[in-house]
């Protein structure tokens, strides 16, 4: 393999490479998108029996934050629809390993404005519903301005009803660090707007780990096992996770700059 494409298989850079090599080399391109529009389609079609169980629920914001991490939690939408529903709902009982949605709820209901940082398609809907809980009245939900693999895009997000309970902002398609961020940049001026930022899904997690400015919460299940060792949790485990925690409690300074010199 070329030595330019071992430069970009890093981890936040690995799923632009992996897309680029089947649009480009494989031509799937369409097949990609279908699957992407076709998740959001099966996640909608649930939309409100979610929604109608959050509501029933005791503490609806945190049941509504245990449907989003189970959204990310489901890998496979390709089959029926009930089977879809019964891995959400059992997906939903998993309690977080490392649970700080309390600071996060409370970090939220103090901010200006929260950046909520999307990550697969299909999944934002259950986003939207936890966006409908926290009813913040100013919050930035950022996806891809083009798909990368089954990474929501801002067309998804519209699909979805983002646009009901927040912001939708594209984030540019080439970035892989959000400490690369051009202040100018529309998605810049945001990101600095911001004091709460949300940030979904494994993959964001290697974009903004090293956010140390930021109030900054990861909302992922730990499918990566670099992760879950990193983190000393289970594959598959739920995770709302304070940043600072990341950095200071569980890794460490010293382990921490390690890390960010080998990524």
């Amino acid at each position: 393999m070329a030595s330019a494409e071992n430069e970009l298989k890093t981890a936040p850079a690995l799923p632009s490479f992996l897309n680029d090599l089947l649009e480009r080399r494989c031509r799937l391109k369409k097949a990609i998108r279908d699957d992407s529009k076709h998740c959001n389609d099966q996640f909608l079609l649930l939309e409100e029996t979610i929604r109608n169980d959050i509501s029933k629920s005791i503490n609806p914001i945190q049941r509504a934050l245990l449907y989003t991490l189970a959204g990310n939690y489901v890998m496979n939408h390709q089959g029926a629809l009930e089977n879809l529903e019964l891995s959400l709902v059992s997906a939903a009982r998993l309690r977080p390993v490392i649970d700080d949605s309390g600071k996060l709820f409370d970090r939220v209901r103090k901010a200006n404005a929260v950046l909520f940082i999307g990550d697969k398609a299909g999944e934002i809907v259950t986003d939207k519903l936890l966006l409908e809980q926290l009813q913040h009245p100013k919050v930035y939900y950022g996806v891809r301005e083009k798909g990368v693999l089954d990474e929501a895009t801002v067309d998804d997000a519209r699909d979805a009803g983002i646009e009901r309970v927040a912001q939708i902002k594209g984030i540019p398609q080439e970035l892989t660090s959000f400490s690369d961020l051009s202040g100018n940049s529309t998605f810049g001026r945001i990101y600095r707007e911001a004091d709460v930022i949300i940030s979904k899904g494994p993959s964001n997690f290697w974009k903004l780990h090293n956010e140390t400015d930021k109030e900054t919460f990861f909302l992922f299940s730990t499918r990566c096992q670099v992760i879950a060792n990193l983190l000393k949790v289970g594959i598959d485990d739920p995770v709302v996770m304070y940043g600072k925690r990341y950095q200071q409690k569980i890794i460490g300074v010293e382990k921490y700059e390690t890390l960010c010199h080998e990524l």
